[in-house]
């Protein structure tokens, strides 16, 4: 069922070369054209259905499950982050054990459990990983609403008596997000890559394509290796989250110089 059309187009072409059906470069080129049979760039599944198309499709999927899961783990950690850090005392002490809690349990059981109890598409697995990595944005915002609560302007804003949102969100969120950007592309790539692993693990979307399902498709039925179901989502996966964490890197430097020379 596995095949890799591409070779054995080529092999086609040298064998009518070697017969001297073809002699030149406009012979080539025709046959070329004349060539109907689908021509899968990086071979097949185990179905017969073309990797390419599917990685492309994948990539949509892991983007968008990346961008919205990041999205609600930074709506969720900046609501209880500043809720921390700007009343402090008994809040921040009840909220920051949540925290911990959250983090000292291994998110990807949370995740495996999760999937496996819920319906499995992919709006579930985007408020799955953004409901258990959210911490991380939770506690920079906490220490930069903690700096900034001592602040003139914000004592100005609690002496005018302007609500608790608009001092919230109005004036301390502006001047304390930079660090989450920062986090908010590791966890982009964290994501992505949760996403990955859960696919890997039959646990992700069903009906749909994903580096993970494709990987674990490399096995093959009858137990051979199918090594270009490895390599090129492997690939993918690879450099997808490492863009993603050169992208924090080079956003840490830029709003902090100091780290950067300190690695130096």
């Amino acid at each position: 069922l596995v095949s890799y059309p591409v070779s054995d187009f080529v092999d086609e072409l040298d064998t009518r070369v070697d017969e001297g059906q073809i002699t030149n470069f406009a012979q080539m080129r025709d046959a070329i054209l004349e060539h109907k049979a689908p021509v899968h760039v990086i071979g097949t599944d185990t179905l017969g259905q073309d990797v390419l198309s599917q990685m492309m499709h994948a990539c949509r999927l892991a983007i968008s499950i990346g961008f919205v899961s990041t999205g609600i783990a930074v709506v969720i950690g900046v609501t209880i982050g500043s809720l921390m850090g700007y009343f402090g005392g008994w809040v921040d002490l009840l909220l920051y054990r949540l925290v911990e809690v959250f983090m000292a349990i291994p998110v990807l059981f949370l995740l495996i459990v999760a999937a496996g109890l819920l319906p499995r598409n992919t709006y579930v697995m985007m408020a799955i990983i953004g409901c258990f990595t959210w911490t991380g944005a939770a506690r920079f915002i906490r220490a930069e609403f903690m700096k900034l609560r001592h602040t003139d302007y914000v004592q100005a804003a609690q002496a005018m008596g302007l609500p608790l949102w608009s001092i919230l969100f109005k004036h301390m969120l502006p001047n304390g997000v930079t660090p989450v950007l920062v986090e908010s592309s590791f966890l982009i790539a964290a994501a992505i890559l949760i996403e990955a692993t859960l696919s890997f693990l039959g646990l992700g979307p069903t009906g749909q394509a994903s580096w993970g399902s494709l990987l674990r498709n490399a096995s093959g039925e009858a137990g051979g290796f199918l090594w270009w179901l490895a390599i090129f989502p492997g690939a993918a996966i690879f450099l997808t989250t490492l863009a993603y964490n050169l992208i924090g890197e080079a956003l840490r430097d830029a709003i902090d110089p100091k780290l950067k020379k300190a690695r130096v």
